[in-house]
């Protein structure tokens, strides 16, 4: 299969591709790190990555894109401001690690529509069980999850978690997209 994002998957090549030895999120040591962080959070990285979301959600009914804090918090941004360029307006949320014990004690933060359909995003996703957490908060809100979307999926069991719930999975990038195998 060949790259869906091509300039996406060299920018992530080039700024977030690390070599060395890393413990993952998941507990999984690796030869290899992925910092979504590097390339969400530089320009021509949000861009590209903005346009692949709302590329990738085109025909979806969607009423909101959100996901997990942090590895969501700066692509949210960026699909807020893309959605609106492209005159199809989406709000945006994150769906926090831990309540606040002060304020609203909200779990989620942003203008999630009760009840409305969603798209959740994520930067780099190994086993899912980051997405897994916002899936969680999503519906315990009444949402439904159309689809989820990650930047860049390490193959390592993520689809087969998604699969399982039902929820349509599509990475932007993978490991073989920047020359891992």
């Amino acid at each position: 299969m060949s790259c869906r994002h091509p300039k996406l998957a060299a920018l992530l090549k080039e700024k977030s591709l690390r070599r060395g030895k890393f413990i993952l999120a998941s507990g999984a040591e690796s030869p290899y790190y992925i910092d979504g962080k590097m390339t969400c959070l530089d320009p021509a990285g949000a861009t590209l990555i903005a346009e692949a979301i709302m590329e990738e959600i085109k025909d979806l009914p969607v009423e909101a894109v959100g996901g997990m804090d942090m590895g969501a918090t700066p692509i949210v941004g960026a699909v807020a401001v893309m959605s609106h360029l492209r005159g199809r307006p989406l709000p945006v949320f994150v769906v926090r690690k831990e309540v606040k014990q002060h304020g609203t004690m909200k779990p989620i933060e942003g203008p999630l529509p009760a009840g409305g359909k969603v798209v959740l995003i994520d930067d780099v996703i190994t086993t899912g069980g980051s997405i897994l957490k916002a899936v969680d908060a999503v519906k315990a809100a009444g949402c439904q999850v159309l689809m989820a979307i990650c930047v860049l999926d390490r193959n390592a069991g993520a689809a087969e978690t998604m699969a399982k719930l039902g929820i349509p999975y599509r990475p932007l990038v993978t490991l073989a997209d920047i020359g891992i195998t």
